[in-house]
């Protein structure tokens, strides 16, 4: 699958938006994904729409206050949010507070700023964010690197050596491993016999790492002594750390090109300006 212009509008609406629960409130809803496209209405006041782009404002406005939030409830909230909107506008418009009221106008001039802003810098954004950004961001970040070794183990962990050796003594013999770290290490892997998974050697303090990579599988090292205690390791196998298909990465590569880009645009427009600090009388 490529990751085409589609896909791309996609991680730009998540750059600025993050939609996740907007989506989640359209499934409960049980909208078509491809009505997403068409600004459907999500909801009624009165008489008055509600519209899926209403909801993408009111989430990029509170983004910070549920970002954590479930996506379901997270729907609920922009709904409820955009409702009460809806509701203080009418409102406020059968009370006369309008557009001509001297503190709205003070405010829209100051939101108009931030959206021409927004919407300028997206567009700027979009244009430097290709599908050929893409593609060569991925393999310069990727496929052009050299080749990282990563190793998988096992190992048992306990806190002092004379322990360590007879265990390493055990295993050495032909004990079941996976059973000795099971009954004796104290480290959070011995309920799945000490089984560490892949990792690289930076991922691990350095005389674990040291010894790891030293081993050929299926060996046993001898006790390799850390702050954490003491360790016995079992090589299970090693290999060169598999690069990741480009669309499963392809997010998160646009998501990192977007903050440079526009980091550069904003230094570019300072460079070029003449900004001058000033402090008002009396601070």
């Amino acid at each position: 699958m490529s990751f085409g212009e589609k896909e791309m509008n996609v991680v730009r609406m998540r750059f600025k938006l993050c939609l996740v629960s907007v989506l989640s409130l359209l499934t409960l809803m049980n909208v078509p994904p491809q009505a997403a496209a068409e600004d459907v209405v999500v909801a009624s006041v009165d008489g008055r729409p509600i519209h899926l782009s209403d909801l993408s404002f009111v989430e990029e406005e509170i983004y910070a206050m549920i970002g954590n939030i479930p996506p379901q409830q997270k729907g609920q909230i922009l709904m409820g949010y955009a409702i009460d909107r809806d509701l203080a506008v009418a409102a406020a418009t059968q009370a006369g507070v309008g557009d001509q009221d001297p503190e709205v106008m003070a405010r829209m001039a100051l939101y108009r700023d931030k959206a021409v802003q927004e919407v300028y810098i997206s567009r700027l954004l979009s244009a430097r964010v290709t599908e050929e950004a893409l593609r060569e961001a991925y393999a310069r970040d990727y496929t052009a690197r050299p080749a990282v070794e990563e190793v998988r183990a096992r190992h048992i962990l306990v806190k002092d050596e004379e322990t360590a050796k007879t265990l390493a003594a055990k295993a050495k013999g032909g004990a079941d491993f996976m059973k000795l770290a099971t009954e004796n290490s104290i480290g959070p892997s011995k309920e799945s016999g000490g089984d560490l998974g892949y990792f690289t050697a930076d991922q691990m303090v350095p005389s674990f790492s040291e010894a790891a990579f030293k081993l050929q599988v299926g060996d046993v090292s001898e006790p390799v002594q850390s702050q954490f205690g003491w360790h016995i390791i079992k090589l299970e196998d090693k290999r060169a750390q598999p690069i990741p298909p480009y669309e499963e990465v392809a997010a998160e590569i646009a998501e990192g090109l977007f903050t440079q880009a526009q980091q550069e645009i904003y230094q570019d427009w300072r460079s070029k300006a003449n900004i001058e600090m000033i402090t008002p009388e009396g601070q």
